[in-house]
């Protein structure tokens, strides 16, 4: 029969356990929505929400639940995201421009790696994970060993396996890359290794948030001088980056960071685990997502230095507004006031008075505007001239002299010029027999555009050597003189199609 000591230690600890936020979460009924809500919004690159954008997408998400027939609670997202904070699986904090937005806890981190892992179709137990065990023991056990005989035998051993593998490649050993079960095991066991450092980094900076609220606590108490509250505010982030699991993980990869061989060195690794053959039966988001692996630490880093940055600036703010007459007489004012209340409500009824705390001072706010700004305009605008549109057909001319080539009149003229047996026909030569309309200097580069210089023909295209001069007249009558280089215009049957008709309305 087992110790009654023991298993109510056992029950202690669970209970414990179950108390946390994590299996609290995964205790109640609506962890299942929950936890598909918090995984649909914050998907991978998207640690943080604006609060509205976030109350927005919930609501959508439950009303798509509802209409599926799934039992959703009634209360509006606003609410719903207030208690998931109050839970602790939500972060509501204002971010440097002011915007007020939602992040995971670590908790709720946990819980949805949690459900991840255990709905997963592979096994967790796999070659990879046992070989970094036995791999992450082996290196303790060098680190921890303090005889220096003992560290060069096991470095010798390593030596040996290393050179005999070399040797055996280098004589033209052949070389087996990993099976496809093998890469897939080592494949997860990374996964599992990155999707655990948010987790890590966001206690991190969850503990740091935690710290500055007691420092600011001690400063607004006014018990101590405000340099030993800062100092000692300084030894404990110190400590708290070194005596704690996810403090240490943060140091390492702030170390791994700044490291740019092995930065560089981890960028090979994960192409070359790409290009193995297993690498196909990924879809794409997974590829991109395993690339992305260095993206994916540096965002869970930055989680931590934002919150160190903005606990610096807090207590920055706190120690040079600090006044602990104004903080003494504030803390007095909400004690009375919760006291007031307590008595006050139990004898109330709907619709009694309040009476005020007048001993408190009041706020000076000045006067207040009792009026606004008339947003008419104070005189009405000019009446609209008359327009008469009598003469349409003068303003369209206007306007397409102004434009560019006339392609459907250029193309009717050159065919009027082949009906009348022109034979080879420059584009010079049907630029100088055009109307006058069809004489601007921009309708040169029409004609050069009906202009077949690519038929294999020598009869036609670019005469080498030939240069034609042509007079152009712009819209408000001046002249310039144009030498082109002598291009054929080439018939119609080399265009592959007819001669365009006349347009409509063209002299």
């Amino acid at each position: 029969m087992g110790d009654p000591r023991a298993v109510a230690g056992a029950l202690a600890a669970a209970q414990r356990a179950f108390a946390r936020p994590t299996l609290a979460l995964l205790n109640k009924q609506s962890a299942p929505l929950v936890v598909a809500v918090f995984d649909t919004v914050f998907t991978r690159g998207r640690g943080t929400v604006a609060s509205e954008q976030m109350h927005l997408e919930v609501h959508t998400l439950l009303a798509e639940l509802a209409a599926a027939g799934v039992d959703v609670p009634a209360e509006p997202a606003r609410v719903l995201c207030a208690r998931w904070v109050r839970e602790r699986w939500l972060i509501s904090d204002v971010n440097d421009a002011d915007v007020e937005e939602y992040r995971l806890t670590s908790h709720a981190q946990e819980a949805l790696e949690l459900v991840k892992r255990t709905g997963g179709a592979r096994s967790l137990v796999s070659e990879s994970r046992i070989r970094a065990l036995l791999d992450t023991v082996d290196r303790a056990a060098q680190d921890a060993t303090g005889d220096r005989a003992e560290r060069l035998a096991s470095i010798d051993v390593q030596l040996a396996a290393l050179t005999a593998e070399r040797d055996r490649l280098a004589s033209g050993a052949d070389l087996e890359p990993a099976p496809a079960d093998r890469m897939v095991e080592a494949y997860d066991h990374v996964q599992l290794l990155v999707r655990e450092l948010p987790a890590d980094f966001a206690r991190v900076a969850e503990s740091i948030k935690e710290l500055q609220r007691q420092i600011i606590a001690q400063l607004r108490a006014d018990e101590r001088p405000t340099g030993e509250i800062l100092a000692e505010y300084l030894e404990a982030s110190e400590n708290l980056m070194a005596n704690t699991p996810e403090g240490r993980a943060f140091t390492g990869a702030m170390e791994l960071l700044t490291d740019a061989e092995l930065l560089a060195a981890l960028d090979d690794h994960v192409a070359a685990i790409l290009r193995h053959p297993f690498a196909r039966s990924l879809s794409r988001a997974e590829r991109e997502g395993f690339r992305g692996i260095r993206a994916q630490i540096v965002s869970a880093l930055d989680v931590v230095q934002s919150e160190q940055a903005r606990a610096s600036r807090t207590l920055t703010a706190q120690v040079r507004g600090h006044n602990p007459l104004r903080d003494r007489e504030l803390d007095h004012a909400i004690r009375d006031v919760v006291s007031a209340l307590a008595h006050w409500f139990p004898e109330s009824s709907r619709g009694a008075r309040v009476e005020p705390l007048r001993w408190f001072g009041r706020a000076q706010l000045g006067r207040l505007r009792d009026s606004l700004h008339d947003l008419r305009p104070e005189t009405p605008p000019a009446a609209l001239e008359e327009w008469a549109d009598d003469d349409e057909r003068g303003d369209l001319d206007e306007i397409r002299a102004l434009g560019g080539p006339q392609h459907a009149w250029l193309a009717a003229h050159v065919a009027e010029l082949r009906a009348g047996g022109a034979g080879d026909l420059s584009v010079a030569e049907a630029f100088a027999s055009a109307p006058a309309e069809l004489r601007r200097p921009v309708e040169i580069l029409g004609f050069l555009e009906l202009a077949d210089a690519g038929v294999p023909e020598q009869s036609h295209g670019v005469v080498p050597g030939a240069v034609e001069r042509v007079v152009a007249r712009r819209a408000d009558g001046s002249e310039r003189e144009f030498a082109l280089p002598r291009v054929l215009l080439a018939p119609p049957t080399h265009r592959g199609e007819p001669a365009p008709a006349e347009p409509e309305g063209a002299a």
